[in-house]
C-alpha cells in the first residue's frame, strides 16, 4: 500500500494526543502520556508501530490501543493529509504476517512459543476492535487473516488440511471480537461458520480450545444468523 509517508511531522501527532488526551477516558489519557514520553512519535508510521507493540504486548490492551488509533485516525482526518488507516491495515498485516511465520513449527512446550502465540492473540483482537473502531476499512483484512488461520487453499479452492491449534484458537478470537459487525457486512463470511462446525469434532483440541469453537458456532447461530446469506465457499475465492 502507498502510504503518505512523512506528511504528518512529530508536532502534528503531539498536537494530536494532547488535544485528544484533554476529553479522554483516564486511562487513554495515560496512554497518551505514555506515548509522548516515549519519544517515539517522530513520524506517523512511528506511532503505528509503537501503538500496535503496545497492543500485541504479553500486557497490552488490544481495545485500548484501538480506541486510541480510531480517536488519532479521526483527528488527523480533518487536520492533516495522512491515511492512518492504510498504515496500520499495513502494520498489521506484517505483524500478522512475521508472528504466523515464527510459530511455524514452534514447541509448544517452549515459553517463548507461548510468548507468541499470546503476541498473535493479542493481535487478533487488536485488528478485531480496530474493525469495530473504523479505524480500519473493508472486510480484506479480516478475510486475509482468517484464511490463513483455517488453511484456505485459494487455488484448489477449498480448505487445506487441519490447521495448528493456536490457529483455530486465534480465528475464534477475532471472530468473537469482529463479531455480526464484521458478519453483517461480508456475505461470504459463513463460509468460516462451516469451517468452523467442521474443525469442531477434528481435534483433539485442549478444553479451551474447543469452549472457544462451541461459543462462536453458538453465538453465530444464536446472535449473527441473519446477518448474512448463506453463500457457496465459491464465493471466498471470488472476493479474496
Amino acid at each position: 500500500l502507498v502510504v503518505a509517508m512523512g506528511l504528518v511531522e512529530k508536532n502534528d501527532i503531539e498536537q494530536c494526543l494532547k488535544s485528544i488526551s484533554s476529553n479522554c477516558d483516564p486511562e487513554i489519557a495515560a496512554l497518551i502520556r505514555e506515548g509522548i514520553e516515549s519519544d517515539r512519535l517522530s513520524s506517523a508510521d512511528k506511532f503505528v508501530r509503537w501503538l500496535l507493540s503496545k497492543a500485541i504486548s504479553n500486557d497490552g490492551s488490544p481495545e485500548l490501543c484501538a480506541k486510541l488509533a480510531a480517536l488519532v485516525r479521526e483527528h488527523l482526518d480533518d487536520n492533516a493529509p495522512c491515511d492512518l488507516i492504510c498504515e496500520f491495515m499495513t502494520a498489521c498485516q506484517n505483524a500478522f504476517e512475521t508472528l504466523l511465520s515464527s510459530l511455524d513449527g514452534d514447541d509448544f512446550g517452549e515459553p517463548h512459543a507461548f510468548e507468541r502465540r499470546r503476541r498473535l492473540a493479542n493481535l487478533m483482537a487488536f485488528i478485531g476492535h480496530m474493525f469495530r473502531q473504523r479505524a480500519i476499512r473493508g472486510n480484506s483484512i479480516i478475510q486475509s487473516v482468517l484464511n490463513a488461520l483455517l488453511g484456505w487453499d485459494q487455488r484448489r479452492s477449498r480448505w487445506q488440511g487441519q490447521p495448528q491449534e493456536y490457529e483455530v484458537s486465534s480465528a475464534c478470537t477475532l471472530l468473537s471480537t469482529v463479531g455480526s459487525a464484521y458478519v453483517g457486512e461480508n456475505q461470504g463470511s459463513r463460509v468460516y461458520l462451516s469451517r468452523l462446525k467442521g474443525l469442531e469434532t477434528a481435534g483433539p483440541w485442549s478444553d479451551t480450545t474447543q469452549r472457544d469453537i462451541a461459543a462462536v458456532i453458538d453465538t453465530w447461530e444464536q446472535e449473527w444468523s441473519s446477518k448474512a446469506p448463506a453463500l457457496s465457499e465459491s464465493t471466498l475465492l471470488e472476493s479474496t
